[in-house]
């Protein structure tokens, strides 16, 4: 550096020396750098945007040399440090701030200028300039500064900085937060790659949950004296689950963990553990928790019944178990309670989003025709093999998001199930399920049982454990980011929850498993695998989501045109059409009916969508009352909530029939009027991901080097 071995910033002298072999070079783009050094005959290494206009890059041979040749056709300067902190990156441009004392005349201000060979930039005030370096300067902007500092007629000279400001992202105080990579992980360590997690703290920035906002798990049993359970509103309620034979249920409020219970509270940590100084935090530490123990031997019409008795305390629930290799198909009734809870359920009414656990045994979640032996080890640790068709339960139901895993080096998770029913990933740890050998990953950090006896935690003499998993941990990291959604926007519906969530994951993975896998993880042109669905859920991105930038909405208002009609006395129902040509998904919805008739009570009136489902509006009501004029709403008949979420796009039917004898009537107008959502197509969700993960990668980038820098 010849001699200067400092700079001045604020008025201070600060000492400095170049930062290895890193330079940076004034051009707009890596590729317009990777030109001139081809062009040159130089090599470099890791080009990279550090600023518009401002490219950084290694110069790994004859550093001075490579840089003379590249000045031939572009600006270039060292890239300088604090001196004894390599990690303190200065980036220079070519200018310098200069600022001449105030009884400086002008002839000398322009004198000096001409000297030193000085174009000014920019005026900042009287006698304040922006100064630009030129070749005929004959100095770098460092030792021109510093050259212009020691005149007389100077006040100040300080070189204009590039700052790689870091976004103010909430970062939790919680002491073991840094060892929670899967919800942040700026930088590669050991068995872990930048990008791991699922960039929680971005997140946080718009919304840490809301305590409105009820995320509900379902497992074994939970510690709700543990320190990350406590804070004002936390505990939204307590559901244990209990069987009177194979059909009854009974409830009361014990949920506190039995001896074996070891599930529950790690699970519940991942999702909500609270922001409080202490421990772990969870991935929607606001938003308020619902305990719910059961046994895992529930039949179907319980566990029906416990999901509608969840469904009227929770938004969100967390399902962390499920079946193994086998063809355990869901009873009609069950899969039909889940589709009409997924529509309507839930605390707001708007649907009640189920996460579900893909499974850890590294199999096809549904797989009808398989013929392939698929082994396990089961609930006693024995191995068996199994190679019938495949049918995992709920977590093949179509109106669930199942959840996948990914690790700490974002690969596959070798245990991890996988198939067409996988909506998104998320991380997790790394293990074989058939205990055969080691992969690499890390594992989970969360709250953990103590001292409710035998194989009930995961870490003996400890709140906390780093070893927790599976698709069960990855189930509630999922479930947390739709606490964090709904928390951020509490109009959506648990149909356009799902939605989000799978049109912001990452498909920065890599397309690696350490067990095989009879498919191909690779996207396809929809942007879906097998091994991970849509990507790896990014919680920054999903949250971002809820703004109108990703979720526009429009409004439909049209009256049918084929009307009036006669209603004919006990005869077939007349049948008026609304073609709605918006392309969208229903947020909102109303229905206007005007009918003359001399006895209300004896006509229904159905709505019937375009995909063929109905909802009966007016069933006989009204006796003896003559005509109708009434505008329907969820609100008001809740089973138009079926039809959120539907798509709008289609021919509606409005179905009226007179079902008794002497009264006559018509249907004079109808009205259909919607609030629709416009969400991204799935062809379009690449574009999106890329987007997405730009933003992302920047922010990871600026966190690295923030990092670095403490």
């Amino acid at each position: 550096m010849s001699g200067t071995h400092y700079y001045f910033q604020g008025g201070r002298r600060i000492e400095i020396e170049h930062a290895g072999n890193l330079t940076a070079i004034h051009a707009e783009t890596v590729d317009e750098v990777l030109d001139a050094a081809t062009r040159a005959g130089v090599g470099v290494r890791s080009p990279q945007i550090a600023a518009p206009g401002l490219v950084t890059l290694e110069i790994p041979e004859d550093r001075d040399g490579a840089m003379e040749k590249l000045r031939a056709t572009h600006v270039m300067h060292h890239v300088y440090c604090t001196k004894g902190q390599p990690a303190d990156t200065i980036l220079i441009t070519d200018t310098f701030f200069l600022k001449f004392k105030d009884e400086t005349d002008q002839r000398e201000i322009d004198r000096f200028l001409r000297e030193e060979r000085l174009l000014i930039e920019e005026v900042f005030g009287e006698r304040s300039f922006l100064v630009r370096v030129t070749n005929e300067t004959g100095r770098n902007p460092i030792m021109a500064a510093n050259s212009a500092a020691m005149r007389d007629i100077v006040e100040y000279a300080e070189p204009n900085l590039v700052r790689q400001l870091v976004r103010c992202s909430f970062i939790p105080s919680d002491p073991l937060f840094p060892k929670q990579w899967h919800l942040f992980a700026p930088t590669d360590a050991d068995d872990l790659v930048a990008g791991a997690g699922i960039n929680a703290p971005d997140a946080w920035e718009h919304t840490r949950g809301d305590r409105q906002v009820v995320i509900a798990v379902a497992d074994d049993g939970f510690d709700l004296t543990h320190p990350d359970f406590q804070g004002t509103r936390k505990i939204a309620g307590r559901l244990n689950v209990r069987p009177i034979g194979v059909t009854r249920l009974r409830f009361d409020a014990d949920v506190h963990p039995r001896a074996g219970d070891y599930h529950g509270t790690p699970c519940a940590g991942v999702a909500l553990a609270e922001e409080n100084g202490l421990g772990t935090v969870g991935v929607a530490p606001g938003c308020s928790f619902y305990a719910v123990r059961f046994p895992l031997t529930l039949a179907d019409s319980q566990l029906a019944r416990m999901f509608e008795r969840i469904s009227l305390e929770a938004d969100v629930i967390s399902c962390s178990w499920g079946f193994g290799p086998a063809d355990a198909p869901m009873s009609i009734t069950l899969r039909d309670s889940i589709t009409v809870l997924a529509a309507t359920g839930g605390r707001r009414g708007k649907g009640l989003v189920f996460c579900v656990a893909a499974g850890n045994n590294n199999c096809p979640i549904k797989d009808l025709d398989n013929s392939t032996p698929y082994e396990y080890l089961d609930r006693f640790g024995i191995r068996r093999a199994y190679s019938g068709p495949i049918d995992r339960w709920i977590a093949a139901h179509p109106d669930v998001l199942t959840v996948s895993a990914s690790t700490s080096l974002k690969t596959r998770s070798a245990y991890s199930s996988w198939g067409s029913h996988v909506n998104v990933c998320a991380p997790s740890n790394n293990f074989d399920d058939l205990k055969r050998f080691t992969p690499r990953g890390l594992g989970v950090w969360t709250t953990d049982n103590e001292g409710f006896g035998p194989r009930s935690d995961f870490t003996s003499g400890s709140r906390y454990t780093g070893r927790f998993g599976g698709t069960s941990s990855a189930t509630p990291t999922v479930a947390g980011v739709c606490g964090l959604l709904i928390s951020a926007d509490p109009s959506l519906s648990g149909e356009r929850v799902r939605q989000m969530i799978m049109e912001t994951s990452s498909k920065d993975l890599a397309i690696e498993s350490e067990t095989h896998v009879n498919v191909s993880g690779d996207f396809d042109a929809n942007g879906f695998s097998p091994w991970f669905g849509y990507g790896k859920v990014d919680a920054a991105a999903a949250v971002a989501s809820a703004s109108s930038a990703t979720n526009e909405q429009s409004f439909v208002d049209k009256v049918a045109e084929d009307v009036p009609m006669e209603i004919p006395d006990v005869g077939a129902s007349v049948n008026s059409e609304i073609e709605i040509t918006e392309a969208g998904l229903i947020e909102d919805l109303r229905v206007g009916v005007d009918i003359t008739h001399t006895y209300v009570g004896d006509l229904r009136i159905d709505l019937i969508a375009p995909d063929g489902s109905a909802v009966t509006l007016q069933n006989h009501e009204g006796g003896s009352q003559q005509d109708l004029h009434r505008t329907y709403t969820p609100e008001e008949i809740p089973a138009l909530r079926t039809m959120l979420g539907k798509t709008a796009a289609g021919v509606w039917t409005l179905r009226v029939v007179d079902t008794w004898f002497w009264d006559k009537g018509s249907l004079e107008s109808w009205r259909f009027a919607a609030k629709v959502s416009q969400p991204l197509p799935i062809s379009a969700r690449a574009e999106l991901v890329e987007v997405k993960t730009t933003r992302t990668q920047k922010s990871k980038a600026s966190r690295r080097r923030a990092r670095e820098t403490v």
